[in-house]
């Protein structure tokens, strides 16, 4: 039997959907259900958050676990990520033991930019300890690092954030450098991975779940996006005779960028609201100018192939059709 923690999250969906049918499976849920057997817990809370009765008789029970809860708000203090990522990590490491089982255990390709001094920092670090206290525990387990999931997720997240604001006309500018390959990887690609690699007894160390190679250009995502708001334009009698250039996102110099926020949020009242161009800001800095991840793609016995540009390509379509089906009140800032 395989366990899934997160399995309400955008990649834990994604897995029970892809092991629909074809394995035992029992999901960990904190809070939604999911549409499959399921126990209600808590990986921040000794025993999973379970009675000790019920936490035996799931750990009789489970061969695999496949460790995706996890806390993916960048902005959340260091002491949530931590207890989430951290702690929550050594207390299904525990379980695992106690189960004589397997582990997957869903990290982050930003692990490999920790330290960078960019806001996904301490997430990224608390990321990087967890997959450290996998490693020391001696137990059967791999580790995917995950890169940027894309697709119909249950939550928007942060990227989904970005194209959506530049979709609706919000971005006219991106702190971007030339060049700057942004890893997108589809959500039903990481299942297949995470689903290959429960399956595989063997598997061991760490699996790249991202892009690579096939990273697509942010100028290449800005012209995708740009031509999912034109065909937009066309069906919506508001927008069908506005000069749609004027929605376009242009990607300018990071130092350039911060000069002008800097200057404009010192016009501003330290209790407003971060600005759009702000929070892109925040999140391009974890993008900029880095080194691509590598992929495990398309090595995985059984997983899924190795993403090809034109495969992301396809995928980023996919996700501008979603979110430009989107109510528009999506994209209004709180």
């Amino acid at each position: 039997m395989i366990l899934i923690t997160g399995a309400s999250g955008a990649v834990g969906s994604a897995l029970l959907r892809e092991l629909d049918g074809t394995e035992e499976v029992i999901a960990l849920t904190h809070h939604k259900p999911v549409g499959t057997t399921s126990v209600r817990g808590d990986v921040t809370r000794p025993w999973l958050g379970l009675h000790p009765a019920e936490y035996r008789e799931l750990a009789a029970k489970v061969d695999v676990v496949v460790h995706c809860a996890a806390a993916v708000n960048f902005s959340a203090s260091h002491e949530h990520l931590h207890r989430v990522n951290v702690v929550g990590t050594g207390h299904v490491l525990r379980f695992v033991a106690d189960a004589g089982a397997r582990l997957v255990h869903g990290s982050t390709a930003f692990v490999a930019r920790a330290g960078d001094g960019t806001p996904f920092d301490a997430y990224a670090a608390t990321k990087a300890t967890g997959e450290t206290l996998v490693r020391e525990s001696g137990l059967p387990a791999c580790i995917a690092r995950i890169s940027t999931v894309i697709g119909d997720v249950p939550r928007l997240q942060a990227f989904h954030y970005l194209l959506g604001f530049a979709l609706s006309g919000q971005l006219p500018f991106l702190p971007c450098t030339p060049g700057t390959r942004v890893d997108l990887v589809p959500r039903d690609a990481v299942a297949a991975a995470l689903a290959a690699l429960a399956h595989d007894h063997d598997a061991r160390g760490d699996h790249w779940l991202t892009a690579g190679p096939a990273a697509l250009p942010m100028e290449r995502v800005i012209e995708i996006a740009i031509d999912a708001a034109a065909a937009r334009a066309q069906d919506d009698e508001e927008l069908r005779d506005i000069d749609q250039t004027i929605f376009h996102t242009r990607l300018i110099d990071p130092a350039v960028a911060s000069t002008v926020l800097t200057a404009v949020l010192s016009r501003s009242s330290s209790s407003a609201a971060p600005s759009v161009i702000e929070r892109a800001a925040n999140l391009m800095a974890a993008y900029d100018n880095a080194e691509p991840f590598p992929t495990s793609l398309g090595r995985i016995p059984s997983g899924p192939p190795a993403p090809t540009v034109e495969s992301s390509e396809t995928a980023l379509r996919h996700l501008t059709d979603y979110l430009t089906g989107l109510p528009r009140q999506t994209w209004e800032l709180s």
